[in-house]
């Protein structure tokens, strides 16, 4: 009886929200980042036809090559508030959209899995902590139905206080599913 109640709620609140000018979206995509991959899911929440809040959550799994001899694993995971403001748009057959966006960032940093020591002894003189900083991307939609689109990513990556490096890139292809 509570999960029908549970679903009854959802749709009416669905369909009332769907009457709207809004509308919201959940995306995923996965791609390259600095020495590694990474993964990006979004929440979107769309103001109208030209612009929308962001807020994604993004994982990265990397390796420093640039130590002599070893490979130091560091992986970053942060949630990344944003806004994404349409700047191009084709409205043919399936509209193609440009978006231009940036925001804050908030997350933590793991150097070498937490582990301060390299196999011969050494020691790392950075340590795992938490990262704030900021971002500004580029998104491409293309959309193929009425609520799916093809997404293509590019975001840059400041962190303010990372001991692995301040910049990094993330380039990403995913999909974008509007809930409306």
């Amino acid at each position: 009886m509570n999960k029908l109640l549970i679903i009854l709620i959802f749709g009416i609140a669905q369909m009332s929200y769907g009457q709207s000018a809004f509308a919201t979206s959940v995306g995923l995509s996965a791609g390259y980042t600095e020495d590694g991959y990474a993964a990006l899911f979004n929440y979107n929440y769309h103001k109208g036809r030209s612009s929308y809040i962001h807020v994604g959550l993004f994982a990265s799994f990397s390796k420093d090559k640039e130590t002599v001899g070893y490979e130091i694993p560091y992986n970053i995971f942060n949630i990344q508030p944003g806004y994404y403001y349409k700047i191009i748009e084709n409205q043919g057959f399936k509209p193609v959209s440009l978006f231009i966006g940036a925001g804050g960032m908030l997350g933590y940093e793991i150097l070498n899995n937490g582990n301060n020591e390299l196999p011969n002894g050494a020691l790392i003189d950075a340590k795992s902590q938490f990262l704030y900083g900021g971002f500004a991307g580029l998104e491409l939609d293309y959309a193929f139905s009425d609520n799916w689109s093809l997404v293509a990513k590019a975001n840059e990556y400041y962190n303010i206080n990372s001991d692995v490096g301040n910049w990094y890139p993330y380039i990403g292809l995913g999909l974008r599913y509007f809930l409306y």
